[in-house]
């Protein structure tokens, strides 16, 4: 297949694919005479797997990795599942530190009304401590 009708058949543009190649999470494919990639199936495959972890917010080096324990058919799913765990607990992190983000930001808010009703209205968040 060439990298168009992959790009169609996966949803992804062309640029994406070539830069999966670039940084070696899809082995580089043979060419035509013509100088034109040739992808397989199992090129497809990779990349939708490449797509659809990264949509899971996996960094490329993590899709690295996780794409050698693809390639070992013989490796038991569990260090898949640790890096997934590990994967939902940092999301977790990140959600607890919007969460205290977000209530500085209500409280912040909340000094500003308060302050904008009197007449001399000093900015809380401004002013020097």
């Amino acid at each position: 297949m060439q990298i168009g009708i992959v790009a169609k058949k996966i949803g992804l543009s062309v640029d994406a694919i070539r830069f999966y190649e670039h940084n070696g999470l899809l082995p580089r494919p043979p060419r035509t005479q013509g100088g034109f990639r040739r992808y397989a199936e199992n090129d497809v495959e990779t990349l939708a797997f490449v797509r659809r972890v990264q949509g899971l917010g996996f960094k490329l080096s993590e899709i690295r990795d996780l794409l050698k324990l693809r390639g070992n058919r013989l490796q038991p799913c569990a260090p898949v599942q640790r890096r997934l765990q590990e994967k939902l607990a940092d999301v977790q992190r990140k959600l607890s530190d919007l969460h205290k983000l977000e209530h500085e930001l209500r409280l912040a808010l909340r000094s500003c009304n308060k302050e904008l009703h009197k007449r001399s209205a000093h900015c809380p968040i401004s002013r020097e401590k």
